[in-house]
């Protein structure tokens, strides 16, 4: 199975505000990359979705990065997750629009917990770390509970 992950994506829009959505990658088989295609399609679908019943026009937004897998810290993962915050994020070694983020932590603890985690470390984030105030949206159900008992 391939899939199953959380995937954070971070847009602007053209007056700066920035906007994180926050969704699970549907799990598939991965035995053929049409499915593979077809499941990346329905993702793409569902954050749109999010970004509308939210008032967010996608048509206007630019991706600035996305981060598939667990981020730094675990504010995302509250049982009430926060609707605005502070988003930190590094790109990473493969470059935009890849990314690792947090919400609401430190310079400190950002790359504190960078050098902690194998996983984050693996992803390669890169100085300078940015740090934007976001509206948070999360796709219904959010968090799961597979996600509670993970890192």
């Amino acid at each position: 199975m391939a899939g199953g992950f959380p995937v954070f994506r971070l847009y602007c829009n053209s007056e700066s505000s920035h906007v994180l959505c926050c969704a699970h990658f549907p799990e598939f088989s991965g035995s053929s990359p049409d499915e593979e295609f077809s499941v990346q399609r329905s993702f793409d679908r569902t954050v749109e979705k999010i970004l509308r019943e939210a008032s967010f026009d996608p048509t206007t937004l630019t991706l600035v990065g996305e981060q598939q897998g667990y981020p730094v810290g675990d504010r995302l993962f509250d049982a009430t997750v926060p609707r605005t915050g502070t988003v930190s994020y590094a790109f990473q070694e493969a470059g935009p629009p890849w990314i690792v983020l947090g919400l609401d932590v430190s310079v400190d603890e950002f790359w504190s917990e960078i050098d902690d985690d194998e996983d984050l470390h693996g992803l390669g984030p890169t100085s300078p770390l940015r740090s934007v105030p976001a509206t948070v949206l999360t796709e219904t159900e959010w968090p799961r509970r597979s996600d509670l008992d993970s890192p």
